[in-house]
């Protein structure tokens, strides 16, 4: 996937305040340099002028007898939830960003019973427009009593569009499920197969003269509240 330095330094400068990084914070990066997570949280950390510790994985956690006091823990659901309950009482952290995986709303509840005070993000995006497209701010208003399944998805990123359309690409009420395009801060495409590029990055009906929109393959809802929710993959 090609993306561009405005890709990137819109997704630093729009996630940054979302995970509560700045100046003097810490945040646990476990995430292998192939992939874009490992990009978010390099350069926000480091941009903000915070400070970047690199580990194996997330799971080191769970073998340190000392803990670990720090701002921001990245990583993937399975492997937290599998981790929780062990680290618990000797884990100080601020955020919890997710990503990668559907968020189960039970694990939302069982950080905050865990962590005290403890912020949860749910990012969800694609390498195609730079790790993040959406997110979820756990204690926002949302009203997580009532999230069944899998935490929303949650509003667009800053720079970024999402549109849920149907297969003739008219968007769908809310409540109802449809494709979930994503637009606006979007990548160049694929390198070396303009194929593949035009049939995923397509035009935007919705967005200014000669702009694009990437097709996920994924489904969505818009619930309620406006804000997005996962409903599974549309070529599964």
């Amino acid at each position: 996937v090609s993306i561009t330095h405005h890709n990137l330094v819109n997704g630093v400068l729009r996630l940054a305040p979302t995970v509560g990084m700045g100046p003097g914070k810490r945040l646990l990066a476990g995430t292998s340099i192939n992939f874009d997570v490992s990009a978010f949280e390099l350069f926000t950390t480091l941009t903000s002028g915070g400070t970047v510790e690199i580990v194996r994985d997330v799971l080191v956690l769970g073998e340190r007898a000392e803990g670990w006091r720090g701002s921001v823990i990245s990583t993937v659901p399975s492997a937290f939830a599998e981790l929780v309950d062990q680290i618990a009482d000797k884990t100080q952290v601020d955020t919890v960003v997710f990503a990668g995986e559907a968020l189960p709303a039970s694990l939302v509840e069982k950080v905050h019973e865990a962590f005290p005070g403890v912020r949860v993000v749910n990012a969800y995006g694609q390498s195609e427009s730079f790790y993040a497209t959406a997110f979820t701010v756990s204690g926002d208003g949302e009203g997580e009593d009532e999230w069944i399944g899998s935490a929303p998805i949650g509003s667009p990123l800053g720079n970024m569009r999402a549109y849920v359309l149907s297969p003739g690409l008219t968007p769908v009420p809310p409540g109802a499920v449809g494709e979930l395009y994503v637009a606006g801060n979007v990548g160049r495409g694929y390198h070396g197969r303009p194929d593949l590029t035009a049939e995923r990055f397509v035009a935007d009906p919705y967005g200014p003269p000669g702009s694009r929109m990437y097709r996920t393959g994924d489904l969505a809802r818009w619930n309620e509240n406006g804000r997005l929710e996962y409903a599974g993959r549309g070529d599964s």
